[in-house]
């Protein structure tokens, strides 16, 4: 018992030191990539609501014909602001902001012709 050399000590001190840095960075790495779904959770919603606003403010173009005029739709999911305004003749430029419950907001500008019911693609602003 006089060979005692100590090796096993450090050896285990230095596994549990990586096995403890790595769980630790794999806990971090899990938290990063749970808020990063939130948020692309928040932003879908977001878009979902800007395409579900599109299709209700073209029925209400067809419903209203004045130049100009603006309102809000609440959804469960949050709410979208418009803003129409008659651009040429035949032609209306809708400015959409969806606003989700959880406060993430996005804006979006199409235009709509009036004669055939087309929405031109749109132009997301950041």
């Amino acid at each position: 018992m006089n060979n005692e050399k100590g090796f096993v000590l450090p050896i285990t001190l230095i596994i549990m030191f990586l096995l403890c840095s790595f769980v630790l960075f794999q806990v971090s790495l899990y938290g990063a990539e749970k808020k990063l779904l939130e948020e692309e959770s928040d932003l879908y919603t977001a878009e979902r609501l800007l395409q579900i606003g599109v299709i209700d403010v073209s029925k209400l173009i067809l419903v209203d014909h004045k130049d100009h005029f603006s309102g809000k739709i609440y959804y469960e999911e949050g709410e979208v602001t418009y803003n129409v305004k008659k651009e040429r003749e035949g032609i209306k430029s809708i400015h959409l902001i969806s606003k989700t419950v959880q406060q993430r907001s996005k804006r979006i500008t199409f235009y709509y012709y009036v004669n055939d019911g087309s929405v031109l693609p749109w132009l997301e602003e950041r």
